[in-house]
């Protein structure tokens, strides 16, 4: 990314990593209008298809950190290709059953299902896409 592209990337910064009710969150910290991807600038990750037990045997914290922030479809983990370090703020949207964000390809991809306030805290309904987390 040049400069000027990171100058253009700030007119779509609509969150950042804050402390909320659920421990850390994403948090609005402008208004995001209806229909719009608010991780729109976070990378692509390559993911790994593993199961779990292919990671049984790391330390039980470790696996609890793999299991946390992975989605699991029909038996399998989605991990970071380039590590379980590499994960941007789109991974720490909490789950709700009244949620403000949808995906509509399987977790990859987050855009609003209504306007956000600045100050409100980003959600999605984990069972629409993660059969693991709820």
């Amino acid at each position: 990314m040049t400069k000027q592209e990171f100058l253009d990337s700030l007119n779509d910064c609509y969150t950042r990593l804050a402390p909320t009710r659920h421990g850390v969150g994403v948090v609005a910290i402008r208004p995001i209008p209806e229909g719009i991807n608010p991780f729109k600038h976070c990378p692509d990750i390559d993911v790994i298809e593993m199961t779990e037990e292919e990671f049984a045997n790391f330390d039980p914290e470790v696996m609890r950190l793999v299991k946390d922030m992975c989605v699991k479809q029909n038996g399998i983990y989605f991990v970071p290709a380039s590590g379980i370090d590499s994960i941007g703020k789109n991974y720490y949207v909490n789950h709700s059953e009244e949620p403000n964000l949808v995906t509509l390809d399987g977790g990859e991809t987050f855009i609003t299902a209504r306007d956000i306030a600045q100050g409100e805290e980003l959600t999605v309904d984990y069972r629409t896409y993660d059969e693991g987390s709820i």
